[in-house]
């Protein structure tokens, strides 16, 4: 990833980050700590990330593809990561660009 695809995909970690706290901060986490996915895709969607930026959620992890790299991560109640990365050359089918395959060929 170049330098400027780096500071670009990091400026939208930080509203990606913003957001999904919202969602932590609101309450409502259900088994094992996970919220709900719907509401997970919610956040996300209000940023302006949707199907088209390769939104993955799922389990409380996340993933959405920026245009220029993506940000990734989990978020329970107990727990918010976020990581910037490149999109994968192979990413896991029906996922979007930011899911890593764990498949073989």
């Amino acid at each position: 990833m170049s330098p400027g695809n780096r500071a670009r995909t990091e400026a939208s970690a930080v509203l990606v980050r913003r957001e999904l706290e919202r969602v932590r901060g609101e309450g409502g986490s259900g088994a094992y700590g996970v919220f709900p996915d719907a509401r997970v895709a919610a956040a996300l969607g209000r940023l302006g990330c949707g199907e088209e930026h390769g939104v993955h959620v799922g389990q409380g992890w996340y993933a959405v593809h920026t245009g220029t790299g993506c940000v990734t991560g989990r978020v329970t109640k107990d727990e918010l990561t976020v990581s910037v990365h490149g999109a994968y050359a192979e990413p896991q089918p029906g996922a979007g660009p930011c899911v890593e395959n764990r498949g073989g060929h």
